[in-house]
């Protein structure tokens, strides 16, 4: 068991290595090995985590404060395992068309090695490495098709995080000529009795803004429509369902070390500008995928609205919600993708009849919808009950998630329209597409029925106000459905120029640095007010 992290970094990494360097159709088939290999390790790994609740390595037998250390807690190994599922989906969903192209499936299988990596790190130099690597090969996946927008998006995503990232380069110089070291839990146990310092403060300050930049946090979000849209669909799944996800991790990892319970407060509003504005632009796209894109910029917003507590339901409401919206979302863009390869088409005015042509995969889809939306039976339901319920206290913080709510209904009033009607598009089967998806959304209904044994057994906490059965909560669900297609056909289908002018508008490079300084210096006065 001791070295099982490193075998779950390096196999992927290996076996990647090998198909690029054959380059055979058969040798290609050894990243399905490779995924077989690293899920048949895990298991047992995951049964020893769960009875000793701790794992950590030490590479080459250094102290822990010098050397290279690995370590996991039951937080990476819900990472890892989420890993593992979506790394698996996405591969069976593009391997027909991509099984023979080595360079794809090279950076692929490598990408998932440099993230198990990323989960599982220990010390704050390795982390900012395997960000960076994470970064560059993402960049590649999204210019892959080589056209002008893919370049141009590629290029945005990959400038605009590295600039995020010297920021966090910056924090970690400051952590370390504080401590004298880079090790995550001496620096937790050290900087405790320190933490109120300015130069603590200001590391603290500019690691988060760089998490925030990964993860999309406003006002640093500009990056993710731009790379979702001009990614092909199995990498926009990726990036939506997971590779966002690493921001939070590093997000959720920082903020255990520095504990600065007065940003609570800050995150939860900047969880919720994120979530409208996602929501507000969302709304007015027409573009299939950049509907979605702006969604997944709203879903990470009430992510952090519930892991700005750091501790408590709330927090672990919006850790649920996490993994929920890497199951629902890559299943929209999955799905989203094999609609846009038959109709050649992108906006949702103009594709029709999907329901007729694509009949089990528009089902799984509204299983996705009605999840994102939060529908009772579906899991998106489970995380935003929690969220709701733990924010309680609190009528405006209410009223502030429901607002979020009804603007996701009415988007997906819009996206909706795609099934309806007819097409006389010519349909080819896809047959390991469609099983991914159906996987997918066999995920968002099993984890929206039997929350409890996992909330139970993998978060310890019970959950007797979720309830699929309240009659409350199917009234309130349709209310907003029917409130959602009213204040759509009344207004958004009508498309107003403000409407229109939310859906052009365009933030440059440079505007999108000047707002990333803007989050310093905001979480700077925030800092200085409540201190």
């Amino acid at each position: 068991m001791e070295f099982i992290p490193v075998y779950i970094i390096f196999i992927p990494i290996i076996a990647s290595m090998i198909v690029y360097l054959f380059n055979n159709k058969y040798i290609s088939y050894l990243a399905l090995v490779s995924q077989i290999l690293i899920t048949i390790i895990f298991i047992p790994y995951f049964n020893f985590l769960k009875e000793h609740g701790i794992h950590e390595l030490y590479i080459g037998g250094w102290n822990k404060a010098i050397g290279i250390a690995l370590k996991n807690d039951m937080l990476s190994l819900a990472f890892i395992c989420l890993s593992i599922i979506i790394w698996w989906l996405i591969l069976i969903y593009f391997w027909d068309r991509r099984k023979v192209d080595y360079k794809f499936l090279f950076f692929f299988l490598f990408l998932e090695g440099v993230f198990l990596g990323l989960l599982q790190t220990n010390d704050l130099f390795n982390f900012f490495v395997f960000v960076e690597a994470t970064t560059i090969i993402s960049a590649i996946l999204i210019i892959y098709k080589k056209d002008g927008y893919s370049i141009r998006a590629g290029f945005y995503y990959l400038l605009f995080n590295s600039v995020g990232m010297i920021f966090y380069l910056i924090g970690l110089i400051l952590v370390y000529i504080v401590v004298g070291t880079l090790n995550m839990d001496v620096i937790s146990n050290t900087i405790i009795l320190i933490k109120d310092t300015n130069i603590v403060k200001m590391a603290y300050i500019f690691m988060i803004v760089a998490m925030g930049v990964k993860a999309a946090f406003f006002p640093v979000y500009n990056w993710l429509p731009k790379a979702h849209g001009a990614a092909p669909a199995s990498i926009s799944a990726l990036l939506s369902g997971l590779l966002v996800k690493s921001g939070l991790y590093g997000f959720i990892r920082i903020g255990q070390i520095f504990q600065f319970n007065y940003f609570n407060e800050f995150f939860f509003l900047i969880g919720f500008f994120t979530a409208f504005s996602g929501v507000l632009f969302a709304i007015s796209q027409k573009d299939i995928k950049q509907i979605l894109a702006f969604h997944t910029i709203s879903q990470i917003g009430i992510v952090l609205m519930g892991l700005s507590s750091m501790s408590g339901n709330l927090y672990y409401g919006g850790l649920l919600h996490l993994f929920n919206h890497a199951f629902f979302k890559s299943l929209l863009f999955l799905g989203a993708g094999l609609i846009i390869n038959e109709y050649k088409v992108r906006r949702v005015t103009e594709i029709r009849g999907v329901f007729k042509n694509f009949p089990f995969m528009s089902i799984y889809m509204i299983v996705g919808i009605l999840s994102i939306t939060g529908a009772p039976l579906f899991n998106g339901f489970v995380s935003k009950s929690i969220i709701e319920y733990e924010l309680k206290n609190s009528f405006i913080k209410v009223i502030m998630l429901n607002i979020v709510n009804l603007g996701t209904i009415i988007s997906f009033v819009k996206f909706s329209q795609i099934f309806f009607g007819n097409s006389d598009v010519k349909i080819n089967k896809h047959i390991n597409r469609t099983f991914s998806i159906f996987l997918l959304a066999l995920m968002c209904i099993i984890i929206g029925n039997f929350y409890n044994p996992i909330a139970s057994h993998l978060l310890n906490i019970d959950l007797p106000y979720v309830c699929h059965l309240d009659i409350i909560k199917w009234v309130k669900y349709i209310v907003n459905l029917a409130i959602g297609y009213v204040i759509y056909k009344k207004v958004i289908d009508r498309d107003y120029c403000l409407i229109k002018k939310i859906r052009h508008t365009k933030i440059s490079f440079q505007t999108s640095n000047l707002m990333l300084l803007f989050f310093i210096f905001t979480m700077i006065i925030w800092s200085s007010i409540l201190v």
